[in-house]
């Protein structure tokens, strides 16, 4: 399902019309990685996301999240993110997701190193 009508796209080309369509299965999973990582306890300044499609048409995709360093000790679990966006973007635009994948964020630039020793 999508939440763009048949009607809005009916004057355009088909490149347009899939680029379209592309971009709103696209918002959809955002969104999806948004609520499982809420769930899973996550808050929203503790991680950044990318999402990258792996067809020309927007239906797989990974996602890459890269976790706060101050997350990577936290009692949040990735370990039931990667079920709950792959179910829910399936059902909610038919989207598959191959995989999530995780590493901690590179340290600011210019943030001041740990101190050594105590």
């Amino acid at each position: 399902m999508t939440v763009l009508d048949d009607s809005a796209l009916a004057g355009l080309d088909p490149a347009a019309v899939r680029k379209v369509e592309r971009a709103d299965r696209r918002a959809q999973l955002f969104a999806v990685v948004r609520e499982a990582m809420a769930q899973c306890g996550f808050p929203a300044e503790g991680y950044r996301f990318k999402v990258v499609a792996l067809d020309a048409d927007g239906w797989r995709y990974l996602v890459l999240v890269d976790l706060a360093p101050a997350l990577e000790a936290s009692e949040a679990d990735p370990g039931p993110v990667q079920g709950l966006v792959a179910v829910a973007a399936k059902m909610r635009a038919d989207i598959v997701v191959e995989g999530v994948y995780w590493r901690p964020a590179a340290a600011e630039p210019g943030a001041a190193a740990p101190a050594a020793g105590g």
